[in-house]
């Protein structure tokens, strides 16, 4: 219930001009933002697995399928 969401006054650069970018662009994201991003994190990096098995098992084409 103390949960305070605004950033330290200290921390803050006073400009007066675009203050509320500063804010905007350094607060934490809501639930539904997070969980996005947990499955887009997720997702790729479950993409990038694949990828890496599928690369390791490919055959070497390059030597003409012999190790050196």
């Amino acid at each position: 219930m103390g949960e305070n969401n605004k950033p330290d006054a200290a921390a803050v650069p006073v400009t007066g001009v675009n203050d509320h970018a500063w804010e905007r662009e350094h607060r934490h994201p809501t639930a539904e933002q997070a969980r996005s991003i947990g499955y887009r994190r997720r997702d790729a990096e479950s993409k990038l697995e694949q990828r890496l098995r599928a690369a390791r098992d490919k055959p070497d084409d390059e030597n003409g399928g012999q190790e050196n």
